[in-house]
């Protein structure tokens, strides 16, 4: 019992004797390297050599930072094996990075930490999430690409003091940022970089540009605008099955049309605003909605077209009637020709009533009322022409009906044809701009 507990006894010191070691290597060593070196001078030896920062970009992640401090070499062999250490980055020197095209950016760390090797090499990885300005060409959205520039320097070194250096190569960026571009709006398509110097007064300054390819995943926006607006149009176009005389068309477009109408509404803010060129996107609506609009009002002037008396009232709607509908120029002769017909069929008949007992009667019966058998037969005359007179208008109203649903079903055809013509042409014409610009 008392060997255990001296042997535990002697592996507590051991531990804490190692830890101490190791607390008094580091603390002797981050004593040792912050005397030399200090934040508000840049780590040179010698200030006519040039710094150089390299650094890395992963998109929408992390911005690293590494460069090789002169004062924060040492031999790991003399403090315990130690290699690397962190401290808080307010007590070494760090370069000013500025990211120019940024409109305001939020660091996710207020006290930023940095790594420090045995070889002098510090490097600072900070999460940083920034707001850039980029002029965006919204004309074939939603299938357009976006190229936006991200410029990184410092306003504060010049070029012989601070050189800032690509840490590695453009193609190894869109691997890195992979993980975090996954679920956006947007896929990283290309990154190219470009190092130059910039001139402000009589200095040169160091830069370093990410040009980065951007293209939108557009299917959100197919699925919601353009599905749902070819579907409206596409039911719109199967409404021409219904009859041109029917009371039901035009409650059926007007009905579309407003839904429509509510649909761009609700779906207003899918569009991004634009200020100089209308986006593809938005002319496929406005035209989407003028077709519901011409579609209507095709409705409603067929139906002031088809009223009966809409052929006697204007002649240029007779000329168009005998054009389209080839039956409608003999309609009228017709009526007149059937109502001598029936005229003179019944005065035969009134002339000729059969027997001759019965008009023996007839005739007797006008003598005894004072008339001849020619009065009878007078009075015949006029009750048939009465009845005849009914017919032919009835006729003729029958006669202007069927003529104006003829001209009715003839411009439904003519608007149908024209109406799916456009329609297509329309659609072709889209997909040759989004081919051609693509």
């Amino acid at each position: 019992m008392a060997m255990c507990i001296c042997s535990v006894l002697v592996i507590g010191w051991l531990i804490c004797t190692t830890l101490l070691v190791a607390g008094s290597d580091l603390g002797s060593l981050i004593q040792n390297l912050t005397q030399s070196s200090s934040p508000w001078m840049r780590p040179v030896q010698s200030w006519e050599r040039t710094l150089l920062v390299h650094t890395d970009l992963q998109l929408l992640a992390v911005l690293d930072v590494r460069w090789r401090d002169e004062f924060m070499s040492w031999d790991p062999s003399s403090y315990g094996g130690l290699s690397h250490f962190t401290l808080p980055a307010s007590q070494v020197w760090t370069p000013e990075i500025f990211v120019h095209e940024a409109v305001s950016e939020d660091r996710q760390q207020e006290h930023p930490f940095v790594s420090v090797s045995s070889s002098g090499w510090v490097k600072r990885s900070e999460l940083v999430l920034l707001y850039l300005h980029c002029d965006l060409f919204l004309f074939l959205f939603p299938f357009d690409k976006q190229t936006c520039n991200i410029t990184l320097g410092s306003n504060l070194y010049t070029v012989q003091e601070v050189l800032m250096v690509q840490e590695r190569a453009a193609d190894c960026v869109p691997n890195s940022s992979h993980g975090f571009t996954l679920h956006g709006e947007w896929k990283l398509l290309s990154v190219q970089t470009r190092a130059f110097t910039e001139p402000q007064g009589q200095q040169q300054y160091s830069r370093i540009t990410y040009q980065v390819e951007l293209g939108r995943y557009s299917l959100y926006y197919v699925m919601n605008l353009m599905v749902p607006s070819a579907l409206v149009l596409l039911i719109d176009l199967a409404g021409f099955a219904i009859p041109v005389e029917s009371s039901e068309r035009i409650p059926f477009k007007v009905t579309l049309l407003f839904g429509y109408i509510v649909f761009l509404l609700l779906l207003s803010d899918l569009l991004p605003p634009f200020r100089d060129n209308t986006p593809v996107m938005g002319l496929y609506l406005v035209v989407c909605l003028a077709f519901l609009c011409l579609s209507m009002g095709e409705s409603v002037l067929l139906l002031a077209l088809g009223q009966p008396d809409a052929l006697q009232r204007s002649s240029l709607i007779q000329r168009l009637a005998s054009t389209l509908c080839r039956d409608v120029p003999h309609s009228a002769l017709w009526g007149q020709r059937a109502h001598r017909r029936r005229v003179w069929k019944g005065l035969r008949r009134s002339y000729g009533l059969g027997q001759r007992g019965a008009e023996l009667d007839g005739c007797w019966m006008g003598v005894a009322m004072g008339c001849g058998c020619g009065c009878t037969l007078q009075a015949l005359a006029d009750e048939l022409e009465e009845v005849s007179e009914e017919l032919r208008t009835l006729t003729q109203t029958q006669v202007q009906r069927s003529d104006s649903v003829c001209l009715m079903e003839a411009l439904d055809q003519l608007c149908f044809r024209i109406y799916a013509s456009l329609l297509l042409a329309f659609l072709l014409s889209l997909i040759l701009l989004w081919a051609l610009y693509r």
